[in-house]
């Protein structure tokens, strides 16, 4: 049974029973006892039917028009929907929410929200980027040369740090020599500290020698991206900006990390 309201459900004898027995009272006159009886008995009937059919429980649903609806179950066509089953009192009892369909869109989480502003900050960067390295060169030669300043001036740190190595190592032999003159007293301890330097020296320009060819590669990486960048600027091209790493890679899926250089081959 489908009601409009709460009080159409739980009354449903004074829609149903009193204008039948006013009806009799018109047409009849005084009613008998024996159909006082009856009519006592019926009441009796549709009241324990009621209280049964209350007891087995009471929803309430909105349909697709938002309407809302009283029924004893959920029609098929409200399954889904939200509802609500009552007590007699018009309580609620437990409430259904409505089933997520396939199509309905997730609410953004806050990290969906920062990620949409970070990547309109990095399209913003990137524009700022693309105009600067216009303004930086006229052609592609200039970038050429500028890649070959920057590297050269790398190399001839490199080439200064091995043959500083070159004569540390030379020094160390020469102290090796004179270890054995010592035989059999002990080595000096001058020679062994000076030795324990320059062990520790060779070392550090080792060190340094790796961080500048790895440098010098990341270099000319960067002014390789810049070149093809510059390309697809100049030519009216809509391909993404050329990714410049860390280690001297590049990619053209990011244009937020596009790093810019100038003539100095510094990054911009």
């Amino acid at each position: 049974m489908r009601c409009e309201s709460f009080e159409q459900f739980m009354n449903p004898l004074e829609s149903a029973v009193a204008p039948a027995s006013r009806a009799a009272l018109i047409e009849n006159g005084p009613i008998r006892r024996t159909t006082v009886l009856l009519s006592m008995l019926l009441a009796s009937v549709c009241m324990l039917a009621i209280t049964n059919n209350a007891d087995a429980g009471l929803y309430k649903w909105t349909d697709e028009r938002g309407n809302v609806h009283y029924s004893d179950k959920i029609p098929v066509e409200a399954v889904n929907r939200e509802s609500r089953q009552l007590s007699q009192q018009g309580l609620t009892i437990r409430k259904t929410e409505q089933a997520r369909t396939t199509t309905q869109p997730l609410a953004k989480t806050e990290t969906d929200e920062q990620r949409a502003r970070q990547a309109e900050r990095d399209k913003l960067l990137a524009a700022r980027r693309d105009r600067a390295l216009v303004e930086s060169y006229t052609n592609e030669k200039e970038i050429d040369l500028a890649k070959a300043r920057a590297v050269s001036t790398i190399e001839g740190q490199v080439q200064s740090a091995q043959a500083y190595i070159a004569q540390m190592q030379k020094r160390r032999d020469e102290l090796e020599s004179k270890k054995s003159t010592y035989a059999p007293r002990p080595v000096p301890g001058a020679i062994m500290y000076e030795i324990e330097t320059i062990d520790a020296e060779i070392a550090r320009q080792t060190e340094f020698v790796a961080a500048k060819k790895k440098e010098s590669a990341s270099v000319a990486a960067r002014y390789d991206a810049d070149k093809q960048r510059f390309h697809e600027l100049r030519s009216g091209e809509t391909g993404g900006a050329v990714v410049a790493t860390a280690d001297g890679r590049y990619s053209p899926a990011d244009n937020a990390a596009l790093t810019l250089t100038n003539t100095s081959g510094a990054p911009r």
